[in-house]
């Protein structure tokens, strides 16, 4: 849509352009009625808006010419006028074919509405009459224009005397302006911070207050001789990006800067620096002015801040690491009680085995002991790495029954007789994702604690029961899962203190005597089952025993068991073929020849990985599986196994070791390491592992 906008007044249409130009409309503009006839001839015009009084050719002679027009006859034209406000005006308007008439000003509304009620509708009934010089319409303008000619006269002669008024207020405003600019400089001369101002092009120092001098221990008059000398002053480090940042960023007013200065005397001071355009009525910047202010008492507070601040970090430094000597400490005198007991039964009953040799079941006896004292062993440190994260994290779908089941065997055969047990399962659990292991050496930490709070004997229970994530205690409100399985485990025993309740998750707290534990049991505990999405509460007060509530979540989607094939003691774990065993351990190296030969198979020996890797290489068309340590001397044993697989790409490889990283033991995989066992290991676990090996396809 285009519209002509007819006004001799620049204020007038640059007002009507602003308030109806959008996307959809286009706006031409004229000074009077006869450019407005020249755009006509030359442009679309939908519609015309005009004012009457105007020179060389008014509002009245122009909408006449318009309706006389065969071309431009049928455009609607709105008188908009603030001089020709009477009612016989706007009957001329119509008389010679306006289509609306509005005294100026019009809100915005009511010049939108009128514009698009002409454009959707236009007047369809004009009765125009021709502007001739004795028509009736041409005598009442003239009268109505001698009218406003003496009404011109008399506001001219009423400006004038307003004129002598604005004069005089004209040269009190100058005398004022003068006092403010006098006054400005006192004020930003007072002040400590440095006020300036720069012409927009930089060359020119427009104002600099008198702050300058004693921050920058430079005259004014030097910056005013030389604008850009603020610059060199600059410390060389702070420059480049002082400068650059000042030409993109004063104009906008996104300019704010800390540097350094180097004064004359070679004093270095920090300066925070800000900048703001300043404009003019149209809106265009054409100056610059800031503020810099003198920042180097709050530097070096700073610098002092951060001196305190690394001082106090190297003493809690230094305070977390005398605490982990203690935690060391006690931990390494747990661990010793718990080891030598070990070593002791070890020792103990070696040193009498060969006596019993010809009585069967004093041997079997001396052999059973051994077996429980090496998987204690084994299992203080699957708590060691376990607490320390360095175990991988096994999630197999597990019937948590079953664990308790094993337990409660276990305390049943080593308790005390004066420490009754009594089980309350529920039935028919869904089963859980978990680590077994794991959650086994839980539950047996717990039934431990249980038992050695229970010196003069007492009641232990264990219990299981599934309940909806709805039911559980506000204070429980931790769950993530629908329905949990939780264990409860609780004695009759001497209880705790709420001071002592508070602390026993915390890693190396114990109340046992020193050497009489290493502080990890229940850290260990929280640790597992937190790693299981669930967690633990306890409820304990002294003399009235404690209970341990452990919530594990049921998984949403229903798991299916993986029962992994067993061999049975009684079947036969041999076989005939050809096995290289690289263990840089002597006796255990001895012993696995032994076993494996005692089961058919042919066995080759290696004492570290460059040997194991030539015996390999010798006889690699023999071989049909290498079990291998990981820490070998020489070659490791990550090496040892690249080296085989580049010899020979299908041979079977199982990896033994007492700790793998997980990272290391993904990287083997990708070498055909697919069989792996953790040290210490059962011998028919051993044979287990290698027939199953063999036996893969």
């Amino acid at each position: 849509m285009h519209i002509l906008v007819v006004d001799d007044s620049y204020q007038n249409r640059k007002l009507i352009s602003a308030q109806l130009e959008n996307d959809s409309r286009k706006i031409y503009t004229a000074s009077n009625g006869l450019e407005a006839l020249e755009i006509l001839e030359n442009a679309k015009v939908d519609l015309i808006i005009s004012d009457i009084l105007m020179p060389q050719m008014d509002g009245y002679q122009f909408c006449s010419q318009v309706r006389q027009s065969e071309k431009f006859k049928d455009i609607p034209i709105i008188i908009y006028t603030a001089t020709y406000t009477s009612e016989s005006d706007e009957k001329l308007s119509f008389d010679l074919g306006a289509d609306a008439f509005l005294k100026k000003p019009a809100g915005l509304k009511l010049l939108e509405e009128t514009v698009t009620r002409l454009v959707e509708t236009p007047r369809s009934d004009r009765n125009v009459k021709r502007l001739v010089m004795d028509s009736a319409p041409l005598r009442q303008y003239n009268h109505r224009l001698v009218e406003k000619l003496e009404e011109k006269n008399f506001e001219l002669r009423k400006r004038s005397e307003e004129l002598g008024y604005e004069i005089e207020e004209r040269r009190r405003a100058e005398r004022l302006n003068r006092e403010g600019e006098e006054l400005f400089k006192e004020l930003t001369d007072a002040i400590h911070e440095v006020f300036w101002m720069t012409s927009l092009s930089k060359n020119e120092m427009v104002y600099i207050s008198q702050g300058y001098e004693q921050i920058w221990g430079r005259s004014r008059e030097s910056l005013f001789e030389n604008p850009i000398s603020w610059l060199e002053s600059i410390h060389p480090d702070d420059r480049d990006r002082v400068f650059n940042n000042a030409k993109s960023r004063q104009v906008t007013g996104e300019y704010r800067e800390e540097y350094r200065i180097v004064r004359p005397d070679g004093e270095i001071r920090w300066i925070r620096d800000k900048a703001f355009p300043v404009k003019n009525e149209k809106g265009e910047t054409i100056r610059v002015a800031g503020v810099a202010e003198d920042i180097t008492e709050n530097k070096l507070k700073e610098a002092q801040l951060k001196e305190v601040e690394k001082k106090r970090a190297e003493l809690e430094e230094q305070l977390i690491q005398a605490q982990k000597l203690e935690s060391l400490g006690t931990l390494a005198s747990g661990i010793a009680h718990d080891f030598n007991n070990i070593l002791s039964i070890i020792m103990g009953h070696t040193s009498v085995i060969e006596i019993s040799r010809n009585n069967p079941e004093k041997f079997s006896q001396h052999i059973s002991a051994l077996h429980l004292a090496t998987q204690r062993g084994a299992s203080l440190v699957r708590q060691l790495l376990t607490f320390a994260r360095k175990t991988e994290f096994n999630l197999e779908p597990t019937q948590i029954n079953d664990i308790i089941l094993e337990i409660s065997k276990l305390i049943s055969q080593t308790f005390p007789k004066n420490i009754r047990l009594f089980t309350d399962f529920q039935e028919n659990l869904p089963l859980l994702q978990v680590d077994a292991n794991q959650i086994h050496q839980v539950l047996l930490n717990l039934c431990v604690n249980a038992r050695d709070a229970m010196q003069d004997g007492g009641v232990l229970n264990m219990e299981t029961f599934l309940t909806n994530a709805e039911n559980l205690k506000i204070g429980y409100s931790k769950s993530l899962a629908e329905k949990y399985v939780i264990l409860r485990i609780s004695d009759s025993g001497s209880g705790m203190s709420e001071k002592t309740k508070q602390r026993i998750f915390e890693p190396f707290f114990t109340t046992k005597d020193v050497g009489k534990g290493t502080g990890l049991g229940l850290a260990l505990a929280y640790s597992v089952i937190e790693n299981h999405k669930g967690w633990m509460e306890v409820e304990s007060e002294l003399g009235k025993g404690t209970t341990f509530l452990v919530y594990l979540p049921v998984p949403k989607e229903r798991s299916e068991m993986n029962i992994k094939p067993v061999y049975s003691e009684s079947e036969s774990l041999g076989g005939q073929e050809s096995i290289l065993v690289i263990e840089d351990e002597e006796l255990l190296r001895d012993m696995l020849a032994d076993l494996l030969r005692s089961k058919g198979y042919k066995v080759y020996l290696a004492a570290d990985g460059e040997d194991g890797v030539e015996q390999f290489l010798l006889r690699h068309s023999q071989i049909q599986l290498v079990l291998t340590d990981l820490g070998l001397p020489k070659f490791g044993g990550g090496e040892v196994i690249k080296r085989i697989r580049a010899i020979h790409s299908s041979v079977k490889i199982l990896l033994a070791s007492g700790f793998m990283e997980p990272e290391l033991k993904l990287s083997l995989k990708d070498f055909g390491v697919s069989y792996f066992i953790q040290k210490p290991y059962l011998g028919t676990e051993i044979l287990s592992c290698i027939r199953s090996a063999l036996d893969q396809t």
